[in-house]
């Protein structure tokens, strides 16, 4: 046997010509469920648009139909006009309920159509009901929205107006005559004046749309809701019905624009006073709730005279609890809700660059998200930690220069050592590490971590007017755990685990070392994803050429001294052939 140490070689990352088939789909506002019957995943968007799988990387679309007490097939403008559902109970006694959605929503609008209005529904199976439940917003101009009930028998549909859930918008008059608003807080002589409030309604309440329906640990059933406007809300749902629990009563907490609990609209979680903030997805994980919620505007930008214009990014928040607190980070704790208004996106963020940025607009970044094809407002996203024991993250995104034309991406999200979520750095192509094998398996060998890699900073502030995208730079992580290059530092991996720290200047970041595949050849690299919970910054990275970190050639050493494997543990001879350890050197048994 002999034992030889060889020169220092570095050797280009194989480039495999061989490419699996990733069929795209458009879904906007993309909402996933797993129906475990035909092992599929369903994702639901707005405007009717829905797409089905069975692996996450080859799509179909469909269409649900809308069932009315005549027709499987309804059209759009006869489906939320006549409820079901028309008694609801509340202290054991039946009330009457009988809410016309579609005339509720042409009341801001006398030209209203409600063809571009079915927004962002999200679909759940209740196991109480046995039914499948679509919660749909029905929006309307001058907040005159509704987010209501539809039910189906199978998850393609036809689905059928049960009855509504919340509905915004009574500002005036007496409307909310229309709503279910007594029959929550009791009769009223008039609208109470904390309601009256006209125009400056976006700044105090929710627009009800953007449903987002879970089940706690505890079984209970919950809705948050709400866009831009007066934040984001939370509602308790009865589990036996789907629709609100009339029994929860919210006592009234704050005054004025800074009310954080109303006796109708529940509890709010995030937002407020118009800052921007849609799209609140929640999902338990590993022991805690993480609210996802996009900021910005959800187009592609590059418009220099209009801000609204893009800057669209999922943050992320997480809480012990399903209603709250919900916090980011960063040492301040960031509160998911604002006490007044602050910018929270684009060049001129002034609002402590609030809620963890899993990633943004980026581009030049593998094979695929570069040039006019990288990804830029990502967002309106879901999460579901699947049955198959991974997380997915599900969003929409539109990219570098394709106009406003948007498609879904999936990725695999893992938890960070300090329970934060990092998203992984291409998109899902069927790796098979699970969420719980990153805690007890070490993914990629030290062997193979040392290499040249491209680093990728997500940083805040990205100037959506320009088009402004993240971009990668060189850097090389040494065998001696120095990082060297553009940007220098150290990295780690925690023995036995795949748990990576990498100090990237002078800022930590915790995450994860998995193996990826360069989508969409099927070119396997160590890659890393990890978050610095100090600042809310991503870094991701991925290994562009290896080095074995293997120096020298020498003859066979006679000498005694102590030989250790490559987790550390002395061998008093080897016998196998592999790479070995001594005076800090490695060397290659044959």
């Amino acid at each position: 046997m002999r034992n030889c140490l060889f020169i220092l070689l570095a050797a280009l990352v194989p480039m495999s010509a061989m490419a699996y088939s990733l069929k795209r789909v458009s879904v906007h506002d993309p909402s996933i469920v797993w129906e475990p019957a035909s092992q599929t995943y369903y994702i639901f968007g707005s405007h009717r648009a829905a797409a089905k799988t069975t692996d996450l990387m080859s799509w179909t679309a469909f269409q649900a139909p809308w069932a009315t007490a005549s027709s499987q097939n309804a059209a759009n403008s006869a489906a939320f006009t006549t409820p079901q559902v028309t008694k609801v109970k509340k202290g054991g006694v039946d009330y009457d309920l009988n809410f016309n959605a579609f005339n509720w929503s042409k009341r801001g609008n006398n030209k209203y159509s409600v063809d571009g209005n079915m927004w962002a529904p999200d679909v759940i199976w209740n196991k109480a009901m046995n039914k499948w439940c679509m919660y749909l917003s029905v929006n309307g101009d001058n907040w005159y929205s509704s987010i209501i009930l539809l039910t189906a028998d199978k998850i393609t549909g036809p689905y059928r107006y049960q009855a509504p859930v919340v509905m915004s918008g009574f500002h005036t008059g007496t409307a909310y005559k229309d709503t279910d608003l007594e029959l929550v807080i009791g009769t009223q002589a008039s609208l109470p004046s904390r309601y009256a409030v006209g125009n400056g309604w976006g700044r105090r309440y929710p627009n009800c749309i953007d449903p987002c329906v879970f089940y706690d640990e505890e079984g209970k059933l919950w809705m948050s809701y709400g866009s831009w406007s007066g934040g984001i809300w939370m509602l308790e749902l009865d589990e036996a019905t789907g629709l609100r629990d009339y029994d929860v009563t919210y006592t009234l907490k704050g005054s004025g624009d800074g009310v954080t609990v109303d006796p109708y609209f529940g509890k709010k979680i995030a937002g407020g006073f118009y800052v921007s903030g849609e799209a609140s997805y929640i999902e338990y994980i590993g022991g805690y709730y993480y609210l996802f919620v996009t900021y910005g505007g959800l187009a592609a930008g590059g418009n220099a005279n209009d801000y609204n214009n893009g800057g669209y990014q999922m943050r992320v928040f997480r809480s012990t609890k399903p209603d709250g607190p919900y916090t980011d980070s960063k040492s301040s704790n960031n509160s998911a809700i604002f006490s007044s208004y602050l910018l929270n996106f684009g060049p001129n963020e002034n609002d402590n660059n609030r809620g963890v940025n899993i990633f943004g607009a980026y581009t030049s970044w593998g094979n695929q998200a570069k040039g006019n094809m990288g990804e830029r407002s990502q967002g309106h996203n879901s999460i579901i930690a699947a049955e198959d024991g991974r997380t997915y993250l599900v969003y929409h995104t539109r990219f570098q220069n394709w106009g406003e034309s948007h498609q879904v991406r999936v990725h695999q999200v893992f938890q960070s050592k300090n329970g934060w979520l990092v998203a992984a750095p291409f998109e899902y192509t069927g790796e098979e590490v699970k969420s719980a094998d990153i805690a007890t398996t070490q993914q990629i060998a030290d062997t193979r971590i040392p290499g040249k890699y491209k680093l990728l900073i997500h940083n805040y502030k990205l100037d959506h007017r320009k088009k402004e995208a993240a971009s990668p730079v060189d850097v090389e992580l040494k065998s001696d755990g120095t990082i060297t290059g553009s940007v220098t530092g150290t990295w780690k991996i925690e023995a036995g685990t795949s748990y990576v720290t990498l100090k990237l200047g002078s800022t930590y970041y915790h995450g994860v070392m998995v193996e990826q595949t360069l989508e969409p050849t099927n070119t396997k690299v160590p890659a890393f994803t990890a978050v610095a919970a100090t600042t809310g910054v991503t870094a991701w990275g991925y290994q562009t050429e290896a080095t074995t970190g293997i120096s020298g050639v020498i003859a066979d050493s006679d000498d005694d001294t102590q030989t250790y494997d490559l987790l550390g543990r002395p061998v008093a001879s080897p016998k196998k052939s592999g790479i070995y350890l001594k005076n800090g050197k490695k060397f290659i048994v044959r």
